[in-house]
């Protein structure tokens, strides 16, 4: 291995460890964090919100990596001579996902996130609110972390 092939390697790594750390991250809330503070009916208001900025801080942080880390990872990519169409077809669909979950936590949730958005009373409102929930955004990124493993099979696939 030559010095580039160890700086892919961290950018992997560290691709890898952003992504889990917002799906992981969003897990722990749905499952543990907001169960307790429901509970937890006598909550100050400010303490809830702190858990929100420092949440909020954590997926823009993994938000800031996938980012710089996936444009670099994906030119790595296209550049060898081993990619196929199926391969292309894959990542399409996981950038688009990623750039759907992103747009929603930078645009659509801005002073909700992690809240789950007001549903409205329109059959419209209703549909936006689950498409853009926590829960819609973490089975989002648990896809996008499953065609992170199709693009693995189809690359030693295409190396066989």
């Amino acid at each position: 291995m030559n010095v580039l092939d160890w700086i892919l390697l961290a950018i992997r790594w560290g691709h890898a460890v952003a992504a889990v750390t917002w799906v992981g991250g969003g897990i722990f809330y749905l499952m543990v964090l907001r169960p307790a503070i429901q509970q937890a009916r006598g909550l100050p208001a400010e303490t809830s919100r702190s858990i929100g900025v420092e949440f909020r801080g954590l997926v823009s942080t993994a938000i800031s990596v996938l980012l710089l880390t996936g444009v670099i990872l994906s030119v790595s990519r296209l550049t060898e001579d081993t990619v196929t169409s199926p391969y292309v077809g894959v990542l399409v669909a996981k950038i688009v996902l990623a750039l759907y979950m992103f747009y929603v936590v930078r645009f659509m949730r801005q002073d909700s996130y992690p809240e789950d958005p007001e549903l409205g009373d329109s059959r419209w409102q209703r549909l936006r609110g689950r498409l853009t929930g926590t829960t819609a955004l973490l089975v989002t990124g648990i896809v996008v972390i499953g065609l992170s493993d199709v693009l693995d099979g189809l690359l030693e696939n295409s190396l066989a």
